[in-house]
């Protein structure tokens, strides 16, 4: 994977940018050496019209619990950022959803995620899911209480 913009879509051609330094990040967390801890944080961007460009990340930090195949976001400074990216873009900056490893080369989403997201994620907006592996990323949508995989472009 290249740390360069990477865009996804569904079938009725709506867009997901996931911006290069967002990607860059995304890629600094990939769980490739044998010890590596799973990584989660927050989604961060703008919608415009039936797109979504991801902008931001929040990344791992203090209150997270983080072992090799689990994770549980709990540090305070996930909603800090949303709040001041928001801020700072006058409200155009938003959550979008959320990002985790896995440590497999090609991920896909597991029980354990699906039963999450269900119950936790909880809008009638479009939500961006993606989970970040050792070769590939996946990046799915969550629109009330359907979920499904976008194709990259």
């Amino acid at each position: 994977m290249d740390k360069t913009e990477i865009t996804y879509t569904d079938d009725n051609g709506h867009l997901v940018v996931i911006m290069p330094g967002v990607v860059e990040r995304l890629l600094s967390y990939r769980q490739i050496s044998p010890v590596s801890l799973e990584a989660a944080g927050v989604l961060i961007g703008e919608r415009r019209e039936n797109h979504v460009v991801i902008h931001a990340i929040s990344e791992p930090g203090p209150g997270d619990v983080r072992t090799r195949s689990t994770v549980v976001r709990k540090g305070r400074h996930h909603q800090a950022l949303v709040n001041k990216l928001h801020h700072a873009s006058g409200g155009t900056m938003n959550y979008l959803g959320e990002w985790h490893t896995h440590p497999e080369r090609f991920p896909s989403p597991s029980n354990t995620d699906k039963t999450s997201w269900q119950r936790e994620i909880m809008s009638e907006e479009l939500m961006i899911l993606i989970i970040v592996g050792q070769s590939a990323m996946w990046c799915g949508k969550k629109l009330g209480r359907t979920t499904s995989a976008l194709k990259a472009c």
